[in-house]
């Protein structure tokens, strides 16, 4: 074992070429997140024909089943042993499963309301399955492959880079799908294009790590230093006992429920508040150049000011844009409330880039509480945040819309419009507040802390 581990230290320093690859990572998983995050409840409602509260209770439902899979998941990629290593295999093959699914469920049924539930709900329910298997070894081989935090944070950097493609994408979803002849078959289209895009994305990714996750590596990393293999429980207990890990999954979980609560409802902002679709557009592509500036600067921020801190400061610029909507009247204010949607969207940028570089410190966090290094069970808490989170915006929306009468295409009473901006507003600051309590609390200061030596110390 300690052969292997010799080998194993002669290979810790990646590469750039290795960075770039990893960063196609982003696009593909990102790609395929942000469709299903920002529209699938627009498209049951308006394009599949399935009723909002129907939607509403299979984003919710098909996220908890989703969710008794995520740390599954993680244990079992942190204890697979193959010839491509533990999280390579799937990335590679995975993303096939998820791409078939993706298609699925961007396929319109003619099947009576009960049929419809159905298949949406188990589509739905089987590509979170499928899209973890591929998204939880992604973030989970940052911490394998880059041992030095600067390096590390470029990794993070880069796949935020490359999801700005993919947000762009999702920023003119309406006009893609027009271009693609609208209607269902314009949806089904694009699903199928942007299929074959994901696969080779991550394939690529996946070789990045070609290097640090062998089949070797694979055989020793469950191993204490007795030779002994660490059991279920002692891992389980390496991850509940992660306080750093706790108080970033509670940050980055409510920060992405305030995201989640905005998202879940702008189409139906735009479209019967605003009366104006492009709006999306227009928010989406100036917020996607602007945060290009974000990406590119966290790195190098983080080099002089701690993680949690710039984590805080996304927050505070994030929350701008739902108290705007709870004070202005949007449609009388359209230009200051897309500015405020374009500057809060730059927010959460801050917010995600820092919390994916945050998310290895965890690890080794875990490690030096532990003994274990267990990055696939970590990261699946990580993901069941983000899954949660975006389960409750979408189901709080749904069923306040279909509360107060909502009915696809039709025109909407006042009531329904204001709940659609309240479904907008009120959620967001809450969840934002929430958020930046959370990171106080969040105990390590990287300039302080030595994470990859033999002591720590963590602030308060």
């Amino acid at each position: 074992m300690s052969k292997l581990k010799a080998q194993g230290s002669k290979l810790l320093d990646v590469t750039g070429f290795e960075v770039f690859r990893y960063g196609f990572g982003g696009f593909g998983v990102n790609l395929m997140y942000i469709m299903v995050s920002s529209y699938i409840i627009y498209y049951l409602t308006d394009i599949a024909g399935v009723s909002v509260a129907a939607a509403a209770t299979m984003f919710l439902t098909s996220r908890i089943v989703d969710a008794l899979f995520d740390p599954v998941i993680g244990a079992m990629s942190d204890r697979t042993k193959s010839k491509w290593g533990r999280y390579r295999p799937y990335m590679i093959f995975g993303s096939l499963f998820a791409i078939m699914i993706f298609i699925m469920l961007f396929t319109v049924v003619n099947f009576d309301t009960t049929g419809k539930n159905v298949y949406y709900f188990v589509m739905y329910s089987v590509w979170s399955i499928g899209y973890t298997l591929i998204v939880l070894p992604y973030q989970s081989i940052v911490s394998i492959v880059a041992k030095d935090k600067q390096k590390r944070n470029y990794m993070v950097m880069a796949s935020k880079l490359m999801s700005i493609p993919a947000g762009l994408v999702a920023a003119n979803i309406f006009k893609i799908v027009d271009a693609l002849g609208g209607g269902a078959g314009g949806w089904q289209k694009l699903a199928i294009i942007m299929s074959a895009m994901i696969v080779p994305s991550m394939w690529i990714c996946a070789s990045s790590a070609r290097r640090f996750d062998t089949k070797a590596a694979s055989e020793t990393a469950m191993l204490k230093s007795d030779g002994k293999k660490y059991s279920g429980k002692e891992q389980l207990k390496a991850v509940t006992s992660n306080k750093a890990l706790l108080m970033l999954i509670i940050a980055f979980a409510t920060n992405n429920l305030a995201s989640a609560s905005i998202k879940a409802v702008q189409s139906y902002f735009a479209k019967y508040v605003l009366q104006d679709m492009s709006f999306i557009a227009t928010v989406g592509n100036l917020s996607m150049i602007f945060g290009l500036v974000a990406f590119v600067a966290i790195p190098f921020a983080a080099k002089k000011f701690a993680k949690k801190d710039l984590f805080i400061v996304g927050t505070i610029i994030h929350v701008v844009y739902p108290i705007g909507l709870l004070f202005l009247d949007p449609v009388q204010n359209i230009g200051l409330i897309t500015n405020l949607a374009i500057v809060s969207a730059i927010g959460g940028g801050i917010c995600n880039i820092t919390a994916f570089m945050m998310l290895p410190d965890c690890v080794d966090f875990g490690k030096k509480m532990a003994g274990l290094k267990s990055a696939g069970l970590v990261t699946s808490g990580f993901t069941f945040s983000l899954k949660a989170s975006a389960a409750i915006g979408g189901t709080l929306a749904g069923y306040a819309l279909a509360a107060v009468g909502f009915e696809a295409g039709a025109v909407q009473p006042k009531l329904v419009l204001t709940v659609i901006v309240l479904c907008m507003a009120v959620p967001a600051i809450a969840s934002d507040i929430a958020s930046y309590i959370a990171m106080k609390k969040y105990p390590i200061d990287e300039r302080k802390d030595d994470l990859t030596g033999d002591s720590m110390t963590t602030v308060a």
